[in-house]
């Protein structure tokens, strides 16, 4: 059967549109999603030309070293599992400039991942409200750390969709720039309603509790004023630029109170239980322990993909962190992971292609490839972003959107 081109366009856009819609589910749906893009960008690969600019390029050349290390990983088949991960990296290189789209259907696409992210942010509070409902409390006790749950807070409150708080948090401020990217062009009443949504989106932002996503919103909200309104700031505007300076500032004086003992200190050989362990020390425990494996093996190439588990895990074993052994934990900072794995050589690749890409956001003045390189950035120094499939393919998508979206104008 001969496929008419104008239906494989037409198919191949929603299927990308599908594949936005369902970054916030289950990762099977999504995994579903990109096959079916796939599929369909197969067909359209020879129609057009890969685009060669340094911008596209980190990814790849991100995979040719991921590659290379496993020539030298103490785990081939750990590390070939972790290829596939970064095959994401490789897959929205190739497939997003096969997308035969304009502008319009290019802001379309970005609407589908912000009212996506909009239902499911009505789908925590309802399902929190309805949890506090049911229970007659408004926490529940997590035996695993031993804490009260707030079922409106933090990972309690995005449980629902089976998400991470900073992942959902980085979905919904990369939301907020898409209505914020259209805010400045609308009408009046236009306006008014994009308003409202943003303050919906804000109050989900600040439930999720998270201190690096807070920062991140706290710069784009920044930037956008600077940029949008520098010759017109009045004092409303001032008064919600400075909201946004007070925010991150609030939770984490609020996070600093419950803590017994200082904030920042911490025994690595603490055990599970211990009341001196918080997010914020504990992972100064990791990035310890992360760059003694650092000093331990090949500085310039790194352990090699998927050998980076394995030496964690002896040193949290060597260095007694009890905590860390059991719970397998990764180095939760971006910036310290690629120097575990790929050496100096991978966290420089990666740090120029932040600066070249933030580089270009201010030259070209575009606010979403800025907020998307801004959430990354800062949010990769409390989490593995791209470590985990969520991230991943949030991001790459995302950003090759954006890039392809800047190609069209």
């Amino acid at each position: 059967m001969r496929w008419n081109s104008n239906l494989i366009d037409r198919l191949h856009y929603v299927s990308f549109g599908i594949v936005l819609a369902t970054i916030p589910l289950p990762m099977i749906l999504n995994n579903i999603a990109i096959f079916i893009f796939i599929f369909f960008s197969l067909l359209n690969i020879k129609r057009v030309k890969l685009i060669k600019k340094t911008t596209w390029l980190f990814f790849p050349v991100l995979f040719v070293l991921s590659v290379g290390s496993l020539l030298y990983s103490c785990d081939l088949a750990n590390g070939l599992k972790g290829l596939e991960k970064t095959l994401s990296f490789i897959l929205f290189f190739l497939f997003v400039p096969t997308l035969h789209i304009n502008r319009s259907q290019i802001k379309k696409l970005l609407n589908v991942f912000a009212y996506v992210c909009l239902l499911a942010l009505l789908y925590c509070l309802l399902m929190a409200t309805y949890n506090v409902w049911s229970t007659g409390s408004l926490y529940i006790f997590n035996p695993e750390n031993l804490v009260n749950e707030n079922f409106f807070l933090y990972h309690r409150f995005s449980k629902p969709l089976n998400l991470h708080a900073v992942y959902f948090g980085m979905y919904l401020v990369f939301s907020s720039s898409i209505f914020l990217n259209k805010f400045k062009n609308c009408e009046k009443k236009g306006k008014i309603y994009i308003g409202i949504l943003l303050a919906f989106l804000a109050v989900g932002i600040y439930l999720l509790q998270s201190f690096s996503v807070l920062v991140a919103y706290f710069i784009v909200l920044l930037v956008f004023f600077l940029f949008t309104y520098k010759d017109k700031l009045n004092y409303i505007r001032l008064g919600l630029l400075a909201l946004a300076i007070l925010l991150p500032a609030t939770l984490f004086l609020n996070k600093a109170k419950v803590f017994k003992g200082h904030v920042f200190e911490y025994t690595i050989e603490d055990d599970i239980h211990s009341t001196n362990w918080n997010s914020l020390n504990i992972r100064l425990a990791k990035w310890e322990a992360a760059l003694a494996v650092v000093k331990e093996n090949n500085v310039i190439f790194g352990s090699g993909m998927g050998c980076t588990q394995n030496r964690l895990n002896e040193m949290y074993k060597k260095k007694n962190f009890t905590i860390g052994y059991q719970k397998k934990f990764n180095t939760h900072n971006e910036y310290i992971n690629y120097l575990v794995e790929l050496g100096v050589l991978g966290v420089l690749c990666y740090l120029f292609f932040l600066d070249s890409g933030l580089y270009i956001s201010f030259e070209r003045n575009d606010f979403l490839l800025f907020t998307i390189l801004a959430l990354i950035a800062i949010c990769g120094i409390t989490e593995n972003i791209l470590g985990v499939n969520k991230g991943i393919v949030f991001f790459t998508s995302l950003y090759y959107l954006v890039l392809l979206k800047n190609e069209k104008e």
